[in-house]
């Protein structure tokens, strides 16, 4: 069994019906504007800036609370603790839409792809953190410890924001953690499937394409074959209006490099 699934993904989805219910029948309100502020700095930054973009590819240097900020934001986005979420992805890298990869449509179609991979219990086993995590994350106190205290920093965030209004734990939290994760499956699957508005700039060894829609929606996330096909670079442009605002995110926090 997939523990992070069925303790924190599950419960936040109870918890986001209820709170729509809720909220169609007058008892909490939604804001938007803060809805869609929360969903920025925990996807777009926590996830694809912090822990995909810098974690996972090192795809630039920054200053140290700068890293552990974005560390706490993508931890704060719920989907699974830093160690286990960059593994994951590194694997995906290594193994992409081959007959081992979790995550890939064409492997097992769409529904799994987009969800029902996470709550096997070999996905857990496959990413095994001595093999797909680099020494120096592994090594990091701080991260360690925000990813063994995972599930508590969730749930202790939930509790607070319940106790102060329940209007801001659905607006300041179960929305824009429950729109964060539909964009990373939306990626995940939606990205290697040849759907309308989808292109491949390079001839990649995956089914990784680009898609118009997703990328505009995700803030850059959807180029996803250009991504594949260099994993370490940092702006995912290539044509001119492929926009990518976690890239020029990730450019504004760089630490500048010193000339050798």
């Amino acid at each position: 069994m997939n523990a992070y699934f069925w303790r924190i993904f599950i419960p936040i989805n109870v918890l986001f019906i209820v709170g729509v219910v809720m909220a169609a029948l007058g008892y909490v309100r939604i804001n938007w504007l803060l809805v869609g502020i929360v969903w920025f700095l925990l996807g777009p930054i926590g996830i694809g800036v912090g822990f995909h973009r810098l974690f996972s590819h090192r795809q630039f240097v920054t200053y140290r609370p700068i890293e552990l900020l974005l560390a706490i934001l993508g931890t704060l986005a719920a989907y699974a603790p830093i160690l286990f979420w960059v593994s994951q992805h590194q694997y995906h890298h290594r193994r992409s839409d081959k007959f081992d990869d979790p995550s890939s449509p064409s492997q097992a179609g769409i529904t799994e792809s987009f969800l029902l991979y996470r709550l096997r219990a070999g996905v857990e086993s496959k990413t095994d953190l001595r093999t797909y995590c680099s020494k120096k994350i592994l090594l990091d106190p701080s991260l360690r410890s925000l990813s063994r205290n995972f599930e508590k920093i969730v749930w202790v965030t939930i509790a607070l924001l319940l106790i102060i209004d329940r209007n801001l734990l659905l607006s300041a939290y179960i929305l824009p953690v429950m729109i964060e994760h539909t964009r990373i499956n939306l990626v995940s699957s939606a990205a290697h499937i040849n759907l309308p508005t989808s292109y491949r700039n390079f001839e990649t060894s995956d089914t990784s394409q680009n898609n118009v829609l997703l990328g505009y929606l995700t803030m850059g996330f959807g180029w996803h074959n250009n991504h594949h096909h260099d994993e370490r670079r940092l702006l995912l442009t290539t044509k001119w209006w492929e926009i990518d605002v976690e890239g020029h995110f990730a450019r504004l926090i760089s630490k500048p490099q010193k000339r050798k």
